[in-house]
């Protein structure tokens, strides 16, 4: 595991208010993970509970997050980014520009409760680059963030392939002491069952008969990793919602997708609910 040179002891105040001020952002070194998929999700999950939550997307205007989720004009056009209430639609920035960059950190010392930034794929370097050099450490954006009075959330989008577990590896040992909350997204969507994450839950070689994996996982876990499994969407009805610019609720509703659609977004919306509404420690963060 990699150490940072120096660890730096930070802490926060232990108001009630104070611990629910969040900076939260998902994470992956692979794109096409889900990514924004569970940005969305979540989003929409915390604004129909009233719970306030600022939302960023750092795709340089053309993620979907900002798309559909973003505030329109009377003429159904998305409003310019400089027009968007963060707490109603979307901001958009680039995270591989100085003006997107700086803006993920100085958004810690917005007024904002929670805050919510989406970060494409590959993302790591780029915020590297804003306190800490190009480096493989991000203590100082971290360290900042902290200061700011906030509890940090990385959201690592878990799917069965390799390099999304190798990400999380490289996230726990960029941020090594610092108390930042890690969360799991296990991405249904490539898989069958749990059991297909094999580099997350680890696997026995059936000719060496020694464990593959696992290891990750038990150092997020070790770190006070929350897991949240996200449920498979059939892929017909995923990609007629992101080209509708439709939230999952809008999309079980709207006859633009077939019945069946409608009914596979419905199962899905019930099922992802379920799943935030059953985990207690997500739903402490948020308040609810």
């Amino acid at each position: 595991m990699a150490t940072a040179t120096k660890k730096t002891e930070l802490t926060t105040s232990t108001s009630p208010e104070a611990l629910l001020k969040t900076h939260a952002t998902s994470a992956s070194q692979k794109g096409g993970v889900g990514k924004s998929f569970w940005e969305r999700a979540k989003i929409e999950f915390l604004r129909e509970r009233d719970v306030p939550i600022a939302a960023y997307d750092m795709d340089g205007g053309t993620g979907s997050v900002a798309r559909i989720l973003g505030e329109r004009d009377e003429h159904g056009e998305l409003k310019p980014t400089e027009d968007q209430d963060p707490l109603k639609g979307v901001r958009s920035y680039n995270i591989h520009k100085n003006r997107g960059r700086e803006a993920f950190a100085d958004s810690s010392a917005l007024e904002y409760k929670h805050i919510q930034i989406d970060t494409p794929g590959g993302g790591f370097d780029a915020l590297s680059d804003i306190m800490d050099g190009g480096s493989n450490s991000l203590q100082g954006l971290y360290e900042a963030i902290l200061k700011e009075g906030r509890k940090p959330i990385i959201e690592h989008i878990i799917t069965p392939e390799d390099e999304s577990v190798e990400s999380v590896r490289r996230y726990l040992d960029a941020t090594e002491g610092l108390p930042i909350q890690h969360i799991a997204i296990l991405n249904m969507r490539d898989a069958d069952e749990k059991s297909d994450f094999e580099m997350w839950f680890g696997y026995t070689d059936l000719e060496t008969g020694e464990k593959v994996g696992g290891n990750a996982r038990a150092e997020f876990l070790e770190n006070g990793g929350i897991e949240i499994v996200m449920p498979k969407l059939a892929i017909g009805a995923a990609l007629r919602m992101k080209r509708y610019n439709l939230t999952f609720t809008a999309a079980s509703q709207d006859a633009r997708l077939t019945v069946t659609q409608r009914g596979q977004v419905s199962r899905w919306l019930r099922e992802m609910w379920k799943e935030l509404l059953g985990n207690k420690k997500f739903l402490e963060i948020y308040g609810i």
